[in-house]
């Protein structure tokens, strides 16, 4: 197959800061240049575009280079050429920028593949109008490492499938070509809804873990108070956006150092925002409780795991992009799906795999959040 994969990786974060070497082992380069190393060994025609030459050392591009891939700057000549082509690029606009700049040169039947930092869902959305018209031909889907490639870890790839409302972005054919590329690098391939897809492999899976974990416990409260399933579905809707508004509104907080306490007088004053005037009429019911609850258990996660991001030398702009698209990618699911299908659909055992990843070393995980929550997730039994 011809591959194009966009963006060697920040290896300066992944050897300098995070360590990579001495703390999970392998060895640069890591990351988007390291998924173009083993598709070209495994026998694919494989060009890497990256415009930034200073990202990679003199050394890594050599590697690189007497691996099979060819190197280069311009995206327009590695879109003509990919049959699938994998992001390996930043957050939030660039990204958007990026495939629609491509768009129009892709081969036919040509695959967009993203990573972990934005959704496939919220990718096809952007595109969505020329994917109507000019492109139908083109499939969106994901080829999401779930571990940073090139450590031992890195030993799947996670595919996009049709959405848990039917959705399809990419036909069965352009899903089929991904899990072949996957696995003729020698990795195992996961083909998952593409709404859950960001959940389960995202940047940091510790954030998708908890979230699904206090969905799961929210099912249970909800079994003492029985409320009706759109009532509630609402009421973790609420939740959700509150918590989205926040981040998205209070940009001049610094979430890494962020309390608790603080992060909830946020989510108090957003809340009543974003509650249905139906379920507000009476605080002390069934629904505004199960709404606070999520919203206490959620914030707790998050706001450890955003300070365990910010040991491993993630940015704050990373950080906030990427609670972001979580809880988007959350606030489509309950939106469009009973809560029981959600996690039918919701492959624990990636998810668990994915963030036991990131909490190798215990003292990220010092309050014990995430722990508890694969706890939840192991056990998962409404």
């Amino acid at each position: 197959m011809k591959i194009s994969v966009y963006g060697a990786g920040n290896q300066n974060l992944y050897v300098n800061k995070l360590n990579l070497p001495k703390n999970y082992g392998g060895e640069p380069p890591y990351g988007g240049s390291r998924m173009a190393m083993e598709f070209a060994e495994a026998g694919h025609d494989v060009i890497l575009a990256e415009p930034n030459k200073n990202i990679l050392t003199e050394e890594m591009w050599k590697k690189v280079e007497e691996s099979g891939v060819k190197v280069v700057s311009d995206d327009i000549e590695a879109a003509k050429h990919g049959e699938i082509c994998i992001f390996f690029t930043p957050f939030g606009k660039r990204t958007i920028e990026i495939a629609k700049n491509i768009l129009p040169h892709l081969p036919e039947n040509g695959i967009i593949a993203n990573t972990c930092t934005i959704s496939p869902v919220v990718l096809y959305t952007a595109l969505e109008v020329q994917l109507r018209t000019k492109r139908k031909d083109v499939g969106i889907s994901s080829m999401h490492p779930a571990a940073v490639p090139g450590t031992p870890q890195h030993s799947h790839y996670v595919i996009s499938g049709a959405s848990t409302d039917g959705t399809h972005y990419a036909t069965e054919e352009q899903i089929k070509k991904c899990v072949e590329l996957a696995e003729s690098a020698n990795k195992k391939a996961y083909v998952v809804p593409a709404d859950v897809s960001s959940t389960v492999a995202g940047i940091d899976p510790c954030f998708g873990a908890i979230m699904v974990a206090g969905v799961i416990d929210a099912c249970k409260l909800n079994k003492r108070f029985k409320l009706p399933e759109g009532v509630f579905n609402e009421a973790l809707l609420d939740s959700v956006r509150a918590i989205k508004n926040v981040i998205k509104e209070y940009e001049k907080i610094s979430i890494n150092t962020l309390s608790i306490e603080k992060f909830l007088e946020q989510i108090a004053y957003n809340l009543p925002k974003n509650i249905d005037s139906t379920l507000s009429s009476n605080l002390s019911s069934p629904d505004a409780i199960i709404t606070h609850y999520f919203a206490i258990i959620t914030s707790a996660g998050l706001i450890n795991a955003c300070k365990f991001s910010s040991k491993l030398g993630v940015s704050e702009y990373t950080i906030r992009e990427n609670i972001i698209n979580t809880f988007e990618e959350l606030d489509y699911l309950i939106n469009r799906n009973s809560i029981d299908k959600i996690l039918e659909q919701i492959p624990m055992d990636i998810l668990a795999k994915s963030a036991r990843y990131y909490i190798m070393n215990d003292e990220y995980d010092n309050n014990g959040i995430v722990y508890s929550a694969l706890k939840t997730l192991k056990n998962y039994k409404i």
